[in-house]
Order: structure tokens, then C-alpha cells, then sequence
């Protein structure tokens, strides 16, 4: 019931939730206004009931509507300060009580806005399972015919004459089917559980194997691809070959964003417990508001991309205990960290 609420409060109009805050915050200042020079009494009671309008700012706008509140309310004391009968203990008072005003519009805010984006957060979550499973379920019932068909094609394409009209077109059936196995081989991948074996490894090695699997790409793109690593020994407990597909899947990012004559450069910092291998490249950059969608399933800004990449490799990197960050600014590049846990051993 709860949530059904919520969700038809959530379709109205934002005037619509204005016009009551707006109409009691007017009634009090007047009557505040009014009550002062006559009912001083009564105008301190009137006082105490613009905290009504200011939990209604809170509740429904969250901590901006309850900081706004409280200063259009704190605008009812200005005539306060100018009175030259106000001694130094009332004034201490009135300001006490703006701090308060201030205080418990942004806590009430604060902990709307948090109970919100945990709601959303959830309903994320529940979104994602569903989809997980029906992602599940269509690669399953798709792969077998996939294979056939792939299959079957190839087979044609290669028997008929290099001249042959439909050559062509055979061609497109065969890398589109290609494209359609690499992305249900990628959903598969997602949904199903992992089984890590975690063993120290050394990052040093194994950036050198990344770098070895993807300097043919990076050459065709005429990018550079370097390391600070330093030989240091830094080890981390890790799956190597999940571990590595994390570190190939960044660094194949990173070249396809950066510009012809652009560096990809993979480095490690040093954090107490924590190892953070980062992934920095010359690119466009990340828009603000893609920087945490970029982590979901499906969504892609590349033109021909499946939206799972970084999907998986956030879910690798987690299985690992670790956690997966981007830091990026708009036409200056960006940085993906993947913060691990440090092996016993590790030397800095």
C-alpha cells in the first residue's frame, strides 16, 4: 500500500507539491508579522509552527528544499537584529534558533534524500535480477540455433567462388552471428556465479600478458601503451584469469577512447591494505551523469557496444572483494581504478 503511494505521489506535478509548503510559510510569516507588535506571546507560538512547513519542504524536496525552507524562514528575524532594545542574551537565542531551523532542515533532507536513493538503489537491484534471469533464460534457448546457423554459413561462404554475387552478403550473415555469440557469451557470463581461485599474483607479470594481448589493437590505433609498475613485486590475491580479463577489458576501453597518438597508462598506487591498479587514457571523457551508468548492464555510449563489459568487470572485480571507480573530466580522459586487497608479501 506504502509503496503504491509512493509511487502515484511520485507523478505529481512539483507546483502542485509547492503550492501547500508556499501557502502555510505565507500564513505564519503574516501572522508572525501581524502578532509581533501586539501578541508577542502568541508570536512566539507561531514561530514554533514553522517547523511544519519546514519537515513538508524536508519530506517532500529532501535536504535543498529543507535548507530553502529554513531560509525563507530565517527571513522572518531580520527585523530582530535592527531592534536597538535586543540585548546580547536574546540575540544569542534568535540565533540559536535559526541554527536550529537550518539544523533540522538539512538533517530531515538528508535522511529523506538517503532513504531515497536506497529505495532506488533496491528497485535498481530488483530490476537487474529480473533481468538477469530473463537474459539467462533467452541465451540458453539462442546459443544452439546460433551455432548452427554460424555454422552453416561458413560452411556456404567458404564453398562458393570468390566472385560469387552473395559472397557478400554471407559475409555480414557470418559476423553478425559472431556479434550475437560474443553477446550472449558476455549475458551468460553475467548472470552465472563465480568461483574464484585466489592465489597471489604479481601485477607486474601480469600487465605485460594484457599488454602482449592487446598491443595489436593498440597499434591499429596507433595509441602507446605503458606502465608504472616499477618491478616492484606488488602482489595481490586474486583469480588470474578473471584478474586478467578485468585488466584486458580497461585497457581495450582505454585505447578505443583515446585519440590516434594518444598514451594508455597502467600504474599502480600504493594505499595502505589496498593496491589500486589504474587505467588512465587521453579520451573525451565521461559526462557526469554516465559516470554510474556506465556500470550497468546494457548500457553503452559506443557505437556497436553490448553494454556488458564493464558490467562483468565491476562483478569480477567485486567477487575479488575489491571495488571498481571511475574519476573522468570531460575532454581531459579518464581513469578507472580497480582498488584491491594487498597479498602478504607484497613490497613497496
Amino acid at each position: 500500500m506504502f509503496e503504491e503511494m509512493r509511487r502515484r505521489w511520485s507523478v505529481v506535478p512539483t507546483w502542485i507539491k509547492v503550492v501547500p509548503v508556499a501557502m502555510l510559510l505565507a500564513g505564519l510569516s503574516l501572522a508572525h508579522w501581524l502578532l509581533l507588535p501586539l501578541r508577542p506571546d502568541l508570536s512566539a507560538l507561531v514561530q514554533r509552527l514553522f517547523f511544519l512547513p519546514l519537515f513538508m519542504a524536508s519530506l517532500l524536496f529532501g535536504l535543498k528544499g529543507g535548507l530553502i525552507c529554513a531560509a525563507l524562514i530565517c527571513l522572518n528575524y531580520l527585523d530582530f537584529f535592527s531592534l536597538p532594545s535586543s540585548g546580547r542574551a536574546a540575540a544569542f537565542l534568535v540565533v540559536l534558533e535559526i541554527l536550529l531551523y537550518f539544523f533540522t532542515g538539512a538533517l530531515t533532507g538528508f535522511l529523506v534524500d538517503r532513504e531515497r536513493r536506497e529505495a532506488r538503489r533496491l528497485k535498481e537491484a530488483e530490476n537487474l535480477a529480473l533481468l538477469g534471469q530473463a537474459a539467462a533464460a533467452v541465451a540458453h534457448e539462442l546459443k544452439t540455433p546460433l551455432i548452427a546457423i554460424g555454422g552453416f554459413a561458413q560452411r556456404i561462404q567458404r564453398d562458393l567462388e570468390p566472385d560469387h554475387p552473395y559472397r557478400n552478403q554471407l559475409k555480414i550473415i557470418v559476423d553478425q552471428v559472431s556479434h550475437m555469440e560474443t553477446l550472449l557469451r558476455q549475458m551468460l557470463d553475467y548472470t552465472r556465479p563465480l568461483d574464484l581461485r585466489l592465489v597471489p599474483v604479481e601485477l607486474a607479470a601480469l600487465v605485460q600478458e594484457v599488454f602482449t594481448l592487446t598491443e595489436s589493437m593498440a597499434k591499429q590505433r596507433a595509441v602507446r601503451l605503458a606502465e608504472e609498475l616499477d618491478g616492484k613485486g606488488l602482489m595481490v590475491p586474486a583469480d588470474a584469469g578473471r584478474l586478467k580479463q578485468v585488466l584486458i577489458n580497461l585497457v581495450q576501453n582505454a585505447v578505443q577512447a583515446s585519440p590516434r597518438g594518444g598514451v594508455v597508462v597502467v600504474r599502480a598506487v600504493v594505499e595502505r591494505e589496498h593496491i589500486a591498479v589504474e587505467v588512465m587514457d587521453e579520451g573525451p571523457g565521461i559526462a557526469l551523469e554516465e559516470q554510474e551508468k556506465i556500470f550497468f548492464p546494457f548500457f553503452t555510449t559506443k557505437r556497436g557496444g553490448t553494454g556488458l563489459g564493464l558490467a562483468i568487470t565491476r562483478k569480477n572485480v567485486l567477487a575479488h572483494k575489491g571495488r571498481l571507480e571511475v574519476r573522468s573530466t570531460p575532454g581531459k580522459g579518464s581513469v578507472f581504478r580497480v582498488v584491491l586487497p594487498r597479498a602478504d608479501g607484497s613490497t613497496v
